[in-house]
């Protein structure tokens, strides 16, 4: 017969994993509160999660370059460690670099390190390493599909080291949608 010993710290770092798995039954996340009692009361544990992957999105007809989303997650960063840089992804010559209207967002723009991929596949790698890093406070990308298994490694990325993470969509994308019968 032969016994395996287990280590106690190895158990209990395994249950600290599946506690951030099941978020927050046995440990709480970090959230970033909104100030805004209709909106945190509605957000689990009261506020934004932190060390997390969000993915955000602009809507209706007036939203095609993407510019409010891109100042919500702006203002959001700029709320964020604020002694910490941003990593800001994008893509070929597209994106949302604008400095002064950043600035208008409260994100400075000395805190911006700017990468620019040469495709999806680049983006979502320099995503994933930036997110690894802890001197970081945000990780931002703009990109135009999030892959469910792209979507997975980075959100793991981000409960791993505690640091923030944006997936921008444009509106032009095409989407699944529910449209009412003409």
């Amino acid at each position: 017969m032969m016994v395996t010993l287990v280590d106690s710290g190895r158990i209990e770092e395994l249950r600290r994993r599946v506690a951030r798995i099941e978020r927050g039954t046995r440990e709480s996340v970090p959230v970033l509160p909104f100030g805004v009692a209709g909106i945190d009361r509605r957000l689990p544990g009261g506020g934004l999660a932190l060390g997390a992957l969000h993915e955000v999105s602009g809507c209706g007809p007036d939203e095609e370059d993407g510019a409010a989303p891109a100042a919500f997650i702006a203002g959001v960063a700029a709320r964020l460690d604020p002694a910490k840089p941003i990593l800001w992804c994008q893509s070929g010559g597209d994106g949302d670099g604008y400095g002064p209207g950043l600035a208008a967002c409260g994100l400075a723009p000395s805190r911006l390190i700017l990468a620019r991929a040469r495709n999806a596949a680049d983006l979502l790698g320099a995503m994933e390493e930036g997110l690894r890093c802890r001197a970081l406070a945000v990780v931002v990308g703009e990109i135009a599909d999030l892959p469910g298994p792209a979507s997975r490694r980075l959100q793991l990325a981000a409960e791993s080291s505690g640091v923030t993470a944006f997936a921008l969509r444009r509106l032009g994308v095409p989407r699944a949608t529910a449209r009412a019968p003409n």
